[in-house]
């Protein structure tokens, strides 16, 4: 009997089976990377709108205001998109210590953004924590989660 070569034969049969277990496990993480259940980015984008609207609102002043802010002086000086702001799905609220109120997007999101089901829910709104400072208070709020677009 001759047995050279058997143990490179059998070391070949260890081979082949990794190959295939390393091409079924790459078939499933691509396929589960496609159909997955996706990024949730309303908090990150909140949080973004968050910080913006915050610094504008303090630059340029709008937390002292006596009367009314005008929608087309916010966009002109914040540089907000008006596109972007009233699609439906985002939302930035400001009330100042002097009591005046300045809303941009849907108005309902200064409920729904404290409903407990937000978490699950990706058609509610996600909001950035309120900001609180000197009696001036900012929500900003966005619904808009990412999901396929059938045409």
């Amino acid at each position: 009997m001759n047995f050279k070569g058997a143990i490179g034969e059998g070391i070949l049969y260890f081979v082949f089976f990794l190959m295939i277990i390393m091409i079924i496990g790459g078939l499933y993480g691509g396929l589960n990377a496609y159909f997955g259940k996706g990024h949730d980015s309303r908090f990150e984008e909140s949080e973004l709108l968050f910080k913006e609207a915050k610094i504008c609102f303090i630059e340029e002043g709008f937390f002292d205001l006596t009367t009314a802010l005008d929608e087309d002086l916010f966009y002109e000086k914040c540089r907000f998109s008006r596109e972007l702001l009233e699609d439906g799905e985002h939302m930035i609220y400001m009330k100042n210590k002097n009591g005046i109120e300045f809303l941009v997007g849907v108005n309902d999101f200064k409920i729904r953004c404290f409903l407990d089901a937000r978490k699950d829910n990706l058609n509610l709104p996600l909001c950035f924590t309120p900001y609180e400072l000197d009696g001036n208070y900012l929500l900003v709020g966005s619904s808009q989660s990412s999901r396929r677009v059938y045409t």
